[in-house]
C-alpha cells in the first residue's frame, strides 16, 4: 500500500498546519514523556499463585556408594612381591591368600632367632645347675649372672616371636569374604611397609554414605524415609531410609563440620563403589497446606499481592517451610497472586502519578 502524503496533509485542518500548533503538539508530547518517566516496569515483576499442596521439609546429603565392609590391603612388613594369587574383580572367601612377599630372608631370620633362643636357654640352664652346687643363698655376683642369663633368654624368645610374626606378615589374607576391587602390584615390586597395594569390599552390603551439615543433624533420626538419586542414574529415584548416623564429626572437602549418614541400597541393582549422588531425608510432610515460594516473603512476614491490577503489601503468618516453599496460615487464599521478584519496581511512581495522588 502506498501513502499519498499530499492527500493526508490536505485532510488536516488548516488550523493545525501552523508552526505554532506543531510546536505546541511537540511540547505536549515532551511534557507527557517527562511526566510519565520513572513509572514501574511491570515486565520486571514476576508472579506466582498460592497453591494448596503437600509441603515436604527435608535435609539433603551429598555422598557416594560405599560398602559396609571394605578395607585397604597392606603388608605389615617390607619386601619383594613373590606371588599374586588373585586379580582385580575376583571374589574371595575369608582367609584366602591374596599375595605374598619373598619369604627367604624372613625364614633365615626365624631360624637364626630360634638358634639364639636355644643358646640362651642352654646358658641359663648351666647357670641354674651351678647354683644348685651351692645350697647357700646366692651372692651378689651369682645373682647378676643369673639375671643376665634370664634376660638373654627372654630377649631371644621375643626375637623368635617377632621373626614368626614377620614371616606370617609376608602373606596377605582376605579379612572377610568379598571382591578384590583394586590390586596395584606385579611380581618383583619392592613394597615399603604399610604401603597400600589394593582394596577389598563386600559388594553384597552396599550403602549410600552422605554428609549432613552439623546445623541439620539434630533433625535426622534412624529409619526416616529418604530418597536417593545417583548421578549415574539421574532418572531413577531410590526409596530408602536412614540406616545409621555417625557418632563422630567429620570435616568435609570444603572444611565444614558434618556427620556421615548411611542409607540402605538394594543389592539387586548395578550400583558400583564410588558412584556420586544426593540423598533427601524427609523430615516432615504436611498435607493440604497453602504454600507460596520462599522468595515471595519480604521482611519475614509480608508479601505483595496483585489484585484488580494493583499491588498491595499484606502481613501473613507462616508455618513450616521447605528449601523452596513456605506455608501461609492466614490472609491468603488459593490462587492469590504473589510477587516473587521485581519488588523495587512496586514503589516506583511517575511524576504524573505523584501529582494525581496529591
Amino acid at each position: 500500500m502506498k501513502f499519498n502524503l499530499g492527500k493526508i496533509r490536505d485532510r488536516i485542518p488548516k488550523a493545525l498546519r501552523t508552526k505554532k500548533t506543531a510546536a505546541a503538539i511537540v511540547l505536549i508530547l515532551i511534557g507527557f514523556i517527562i511526566l510519565t518517566r520513572g513509572s514501574a516496569n511491570t515486565k520486571q515483576i514476576k508472579l506466582a499463585n498460592a497453591q494448596v499442596k503437600t509441603l515436604t521439609t527435608s535435609v539433603s546429603a551429598s555422598g557416594i556408594v560405599k560398602s559396609e565392609s571394605e578395607t585397604t590391603l597392606k603388608f605389615a612388613t617390607s619386601g619383594k612381591i613373590a606371588w599374586i594369587g588373585v586379580k582385580e574383580g575376583d571374589k574371595v572367601s575369608k582367609g584366602k591368600a591374596i599375595t605374598s612377599l619373598d619369604r627367604e630372608k624372613f625364614e633365615i631370620a626365624l631360624r637364626q632367632a630360634q638358634q639364639d633362643l636355644l643358646a640362651a636357654d642352654a646358658t641359663l640352664t648351666q647357670v641354674y645347675d651351678d647354683l644348685k652346687k651351692f645350697p647357700q643363698p646366692e651372692n651378689f655376683d651369682q645373682k647378676i649372672k643369673r639375671t643376665n642369663a634370664e634376660s638373654a633368654k627372654n630377649k631371644a624368645y621375643d626375637e623368635v616371636k617377632e621373626a614368626e610374626e614377620n614371616l606370617r606378615n609376608t602373606t596377605i589374607y582376605a579379612p572377610f569374604a568379598g571382591t578384590i576391587t583394586s590390586l596395584d602390584i606385579v611380581v618383583g615390586d619392592e613394597i615399603p611397609i604399610t604401603t597400600q597395594i589394593g582394596e577389598i569390599a563386600d559388594l553384597e552390603t552396599l550403602v549410600f554414605a552422605g554428609e549432613v551439615d552439623e546445623t541439620d543433624i539434630g533433625k535426622v533420626a534412624r529409619a526416616q524415609k529418604s530418597k536417593i538419586i545417583l548421578d549415574a542414574f539421574p532418572n531413577e529415584e531410590i526409596e530408602t531410609s536412614v540406616k545409621s548416623i555417625g557418632s563422630r564429626a567429620i570435616t568435609t572437602s570444603a572444611g565444614a563440620t558434618a556427620y556421615e549418614i548411611k542409607f540402605d541400597l538394594s543389592n539387586d541393582k548395578n550400583y558400583l563403589l564410588g558412584m556420586n549422588g544426593e540423598a533427601e531425608i524427609i523430615i516432615s510432610e504436611n498435607e493440604n497446606v497453602l504454600t507460596i515460594p520462599l522468595e515471595a516473603v519480604v521482611d519475614e512476614k509480608f508479601v505483595w499481592i496483585k489484585e484488580n491490577g494493583t499491588y498491595t503489601k499484606i502481613e501473613i503468618k507462616t508455618g513450616t517451610e521447605s528449601d523452596t516453599e513456605i506455608e501461609v496460615i492466614n490472609n491468603l487464599k488459593e490462587n492469590d497472586q504473589v510477587i516473587t521478584s521485581g519488588f523495587s519496581e512496586l514503589t516506583k511512581k511517575s511524576l504524573l502519578e505523584k501529582i494525581l495522588r496529591r
